[in-house]
């Protein structure tokens, strides 16, 4: 029925779509479109989430990151709530976001074997003395992998015949044990 009303159409893509429309009675239409978002582009995270996101990192595991933002209402590009993959893509994925591990590490802080080597001590003694206070331990992902603030001057040593929890050196708060970032 519309090949009835209209002679033939025009369509020029430059910054918008202009279809130049001829009808049959000889009158003209000009309809000037924008030009559609690609598919990547409508799935596309908003910038004010990877700000927050990437003010997130500064503290926090990939999982709890998901959590706040769905605390406050963020959705994905797709209109979903957040995931722990989903987050570690995003940082993945954005060559301008550093990850949680690359964050920590330019901050001087020392991987389990590299703690080690410097007290002496083997890398599960590590994750005790962690565990009981005796070093700052610091979690980058959310299966417990941490790095380790420098001791300092006067690092923590073996001590046989005294308790560990006699030996508390940093404040027990200093592990982030909240929500899924336990050591």
């Amino acid at each position: 029925m519309i090949r009835l009303l209209i002679e033939d159409v025009t369509v020029n893509r430059e910054d918008t779509i202009t279809a130049h429309v001829r009808f049959r009675g000889g009158s003209t239409r000009t309809l000037a479109l924008p030009i559609p978002l690609r598919a990547w582009e409508l799935k596309k995270t908003n910038s004010a989430v990877m700000a927050e996101v990437d003010t997130l990192l500064e503290s926090h595991t990939p999982r709890r990151i998901a959590t706040i933002l769905n605390q406050k209402g963020y959705r994905s590009g797709e209109g979903r709530f957040f995931t722990r993959k989903m987050v570690a893509d995003l940082v993945k994925d954005n060559e301008a976001l550093k990850s949680r591990y690359e964050r920590l590490r330019d901050k001087g802080f020392l991987t389990q074997e590299e703690m080690a080597e410097r007290l002496g001590i083997t890398p599960d003694t590590v994750r005790t003395w962690a565990r009981h206070g005796l070093l700052r331990a610091h979690p980058y992902t959310d299966r417990g992998q941490c790095l380790y603030e420098s001791p300092g001057e006067h690092p923590p040593r073996k001590m046989q015949g005294y308790k560990l929890a006699d030996r508390r050196v940093c404040a027990p708060s200093s592990i982030a044990t909240t929500e899924g970032d336990a050591v």
